[in-house]
């Protein structure tokens, strides 16, 4: 009885511990993606789903913040405010413009996909009204 128990007790802490480690993975994650976002401002890139949008983003700069929003700044004033999260785990980024912004920010609305990034720039991806729509940020 005592080894049923001591076994039991070792694979309750085992799982715990693996909870943990997934925990600490997790925030770890989220912490590098909140310093590269926050850290500079942003420029759209790439935006397409089979028809080029990109330049509709020239005049847009955007500056994300720790408290997870994110200036859409125009000629140096911001035009627009959103909201932004990141999931470094998940390997995603979301965003959300108000309806009361322009369509060119409301195309950066929703959940993304990261395929590919580093310090600078991030590739994302998804896909809406189905067509796959790429994004491609650039820190200025």
């Amino acid at each position: 009885m005592k080894q049923v128990l001591y076994i039991f007790l070792c694979l309750t802490l085992l799982a715990g511990c693996k909870k943990a480690i997934q925990k600490t993975k997790e925030q770890v994650a989220e912490e590098l993606i909140v310093t590269a976002m926050t850290d500079g401002k942003w420029t759209v890139t790439v935006y397409t789903d089979g028809t080029d949008f990109k330049p509709d983003f020239d005049p847009y700069e955007f500056q994300f913040k720790t408290n997870r929003t994110v200036d859409a700044i125009k000629a140096g004033s911001v035009e627009s405010n959103g909201t932004w999260q990141g999931d470094g785990y998940a390997m995603t980024i979301s965003s959300n413009f108000s309806a009361a912004s322009t369509v060119t920010l409301q195309r950066l609305n929703g959940l993304w996909k990261i395929v590919d990034n580093n310090w600078t720039w991030v590739k994302a991806t998804q896909t809406i009204n189905g067509k796959l729509t790429t994004l491609e940020l650039r820190k200025k």
